[in-house]
């Protein structure tokens, strides 16, 4: 079979408006040093309009979906009918919220376990939890590899910890492309053949595409006007400027952020139209963030540890590639 050249090639580093100020660190070298709290909870629901049970489950080692398929077995439930607000980082320790439909009558079940996961609390929930239901997720970021250690380390932190506290670019990590940047591969060859691949969820086909084209936005942005606001920016609710993800609908850019859309789209059409297409309806994301509850401490000779909360749909990953040249390191790997 002819392989295909892909058009969706991943820089090694995303463009920054603002030098690093570390010069390399390594992250991910075990699943405890990569921790996710997910924030906010499904609101707790009084006992007779209850129809499912949220549960809070910890896991290691495994993602979002293989424990929703866990959790459905033990509910005796279609895996559709088990909710979550987002998917969590595979190789990290997280904990989040999941919901599964429960009969009224039914007593309060014991809490289900299984291997890498487990259950620490349920209640009762009136409604399914659903994608992008939650406030954010908290981080508990343990990295190594930092080129100082000593004094030089703990004088390093006061320029980390305002790197943290200014304007970050809101790219998409690594982790939205899949493994290798396998979902894109799967976009390059559902352009070719006009049929979406078997063995990639359609969102995870579709939500690459948009990232891919996103982060291609805000690179030329960045290399443009820089993160700062500009007269023609169309900003959300908090006076953040936005770019596109793209789907059906008219772009709300205009003046010299249209053009710049524009030339940086153009290349992509045939995507931008099978996006259209495919169902999905344009909305706008922000092009940077600013993370909370910061805190960073020099834990052991070039090694940092870093804790921030940040909104949903953001990355830790964007966050790390603003302090330095950034390497993800699993546990298999090390």
């Amino acid at each position: 079979m002819r392989m295909l050249e892909s058009r969706f090639s991943l820089p090694d580093a995303w463009p920054q408006d603002r030098a690093p100020v570390l010069g390399a660190l390594l992250y991910g070298a075990s699943p405890e040093a990569f921790a996710v709290e997910e924030r906010g909870a499904p609101p707790p629901a009084v006992i007779e309009g209850a129809h499912h049970w949220a549960l809070w489950v910890e896991k290691r080692g495994l993602s979002t979906a293989v424990v929703a398929s866990a959790l459905a077995r033990w509910a005796g439930c279609a895996a559709g009918a088990v909710g979550f607000a987002g998917q969590k980082d595979r190789y990290a320790v997280t904990g989040q919220w999941f919901t599964v439909p429960r009969s009224v009558a039914d007593p309060e079940p014991a809490l289900p376990e299984g291997e890498g996961w487990r259950a620490l609390r349920l209640y009762p929930a009136a409604k399914k939890w659903r994608r992008g239901d939650h406030a954010g997720n908290g981080f508990r970021l343990q990295l190594a590899g930092v080129p100082l250690e000593g004094s030089a380390l703990e004088a390093a932190l006061p320029a980390v910890q305002a790197r943290l506290l200014a304007p970050i670019a809101n790219y998409f990590g690594p982790q939205r492309f899949g493994v290798g940047a396998g979902n894109l591969d799967a976009v390059q060859r559902w352009l070719a053949t006009g049929s979406l691949p078997r063995g990639v969820p359609r969102s995870f086909l579709f939500s690459a595409a948009r990232a891919y084209l996103f982060n291609r936005l805000l690179a030329a942005r960045i290399a443009r006007f820089g993160l700062v606001v500009h007269a023609d920016d169309h900003c959300d609710e908090n006076g953040v400027p936005t770019a596109p993800l793209w789907g059906r609908g008219r772009s709300a850019s205009r003046g010299a952020l249209a053009e710049l859309e524009g030339s940086v789209l153009e290349p992509y059409g045939d995507l931008c139209h099978a996006l259209e297409h495919a169902g999905l309806r344009q909305d706008r994301r922000a092009l940077w963030i600013h993370p909370e509850a910061v805190h960073c401490e020099a834990a052991a000779p070039q090694q940092l540890l870093l804790c921030f909360q940040l909104p949903r749909g953001s990355f830790a990953t964007a966050v790390l590639a603003a302090l330095g040249p950034a390497t993800w390191r699993p546990a298999e790997a090390a």
